[in-house]
């Protein structure tokens, strides 16, 4: 039995006796589809479902998708928004998310992240993992996007993350925003099953790809644009530091 490398992916052939690797035929194999159905069935081997795009009725993506390089090597983690919580079905707020990601201006092909984690601890799967997400803006390349299903931003986050350092004309543009971020009334709390179904779904994509670093939302976008985001707020970015431990993954980096 003789293993050959192909790409980041093994497949195995028997060879004739004495025969070499550089004589042996090359066979086609779809081992990105392979790959997500692998990450399905290792979740489900830890006692977590995943929730498929058939199963809670995704919409078909806007037009023709873009094929990821399959080089994933970062994990970035998102919180839905201040208008969602823990206490509406998580299948709608799944829905919602697509919905909402393709009726922006510009539009999204789809969902912008690739998974989902619900207050209850149910995974979900977004956009397609074969595909680039639509999640941090800017710079999606290598990332795969994790999103929970909650709001996990305190009241006076977003006017420190975002619109503390803009001129005084563009704090009248987004006056908005900020008088709704000094009147936050509530917001959720992580979950043990949440946190721990994003230890899980994080373990497992590590084992399946060369994933070395993990952040929030404000962290990437900083880096990519020099612009502040709240996301995924002071609530997410400590699941964030506990899941670096945990998984002894680095800090976002250039």
């Amino acid at each position: 039995m003789a293993d050959y490398s192909r790409g980041n992916y093994w497949s195995s052939s028997i060879t004739e006796k004495n025969d070499s690797k550089q004589n042996a035929i090359s066979i086609s194999v779809d081992d990105r589809a392979a790959t997500r159905q692998a990450i399905i069935n290792a979740l489900a081997r830890k006692g977590y479902w995943l929730v498929e795009r058939s199963a809670w009725h995704a919409k078909p993506p806007r037009g023709v998708m873009r094929e990821s390089r399959w080089d994933y090597q970062d994990i970035v983690i998102h919180h839905a928004g201040r208008s969602y919580s823990c206490g509406a079905p998580s299948i709608e707020g799944m829905r919602r998310v697509q919905a909402e990601d393709m009726d922006r201006n510009p539009p999204f092909d789809d969902a912008g992240y690739h998974y989902a984690v619900s207050c209850q601890g149910e995974i979900y799967e977004a956009r397609d993992i074969r595909f680039v997400g639509e999640h941090v803006a800017g710079s999606n390349s290598g990332k795969i996007g994790i999103v929970f299903l909650s709001d996990l931003v305190e009241e006076g986050e977003a006017y420190e993350q975002e619109y503390s350092s803009l001129s005084i004309i563009d704090k009248l543009k987004n006056i908005r925003g900020i008088l709704t971020d000094q009147t936050v009334s509530g917001h959720d709390k992580p979950t043990p099953t949440q946190i721990q179904a994003a230890t899980v779904l994080c373990g497992v994509l590590k084992d399946f790809f060369n994933i070395s670093r993990l952040g929030g939302h404000r962290e990437y976008q900083r880096l990519a644009t020099n612009t502040g985001r709240a996301c995924p707020g002071n609530l997410g970015m400590d699941i964030v530091k506990l899941l670096r431990s945990r998984l002894s993954l680095s800090v976002p980096g250039k």
